[in-house]
């Protein structure tokens, strides 16, 4: 989905090749249950839920405009499978998750972690981007304590091209770190 379908405000938005990437990392075909955390304007939930109909979505946002642009979002692409709840990440959720999304962390990054792999089937997939180097380097870590599996890291370079005094350059995004993981089989606790 190109990143101008969406409804924008001045909430930060997963763009689409990151989004492609991400949810192909995801690997969402055969998920019945997602989560989202830090959904943003709901790009990542959004496309989820556009592209596995059958997919339950968790879009979980701490921040009242971004809740309010996530719920015009899922009302403008007129989407039934997906549940917005305005909260600061961790909740109390009666679920299981094929697949997590971490898009912010405010903060609270082990918590969330530790939470995400609560959640987690088992071989259940988890997904979080950065732009903070920082916050990279402490999400490798806490996925290493924690004893996530097949930990893959990507960054991302994305450039746009856009004129410049009557000529083209290419604009350059922010680099995206991007890992992804799983919760191990024997991981249960």
């Amino acid at each position: 989905m190109r990143n101008d379908e969406f409804i924008r405000g001045k909430v930060p938005i997963t763009k689409e090749e990151v989004r492609a990437i991400s949810l192909n990392k995801l690997d969402l075909k055969n998920a019945k249950t997602f989560i989202d955390v830090g959904a943003g304007t709901g790009s990542v939930s959004i496309e989820a839920g556009c592209t596995y109909e059958k997919l339950k979505v968790i879009a979980i946002e701490r921040n009242e405009e971004a809740v309010d642009l996530i719920n015009k979002n899922v009302e403008k692409f007129k989407l039934s499978n997906i549940e917005v709840i305005k909260a600061y990440a961790p909740i109390d959720l009666e679920i299981k998750a094929d697949g997590i999304f971490l898009g912010g962390s405010g903060n609270n990054l082990e918590e969330i972690i530790k939470w995400s792999k609560n959640l987690l089937i088992d071989g259940g997939r988890l997904v979080a981007n950065f732009i903070l180097i920082d916050n990279f380097y402490d999400t490798l870590n806490l996925l290493e304590k924690y004893n996530f599996k097949n930990i893959d890291v990507s960054l991302l370079n994305i450039s746009k091209l856009e004129k410049l005094g009557g000529r083209d350059y290419f604009k350059p995004h922010n680099p995206i770190y991007i890992i992804s993981c799983e919760k191990g089989v024997e991981d249960n606790e």
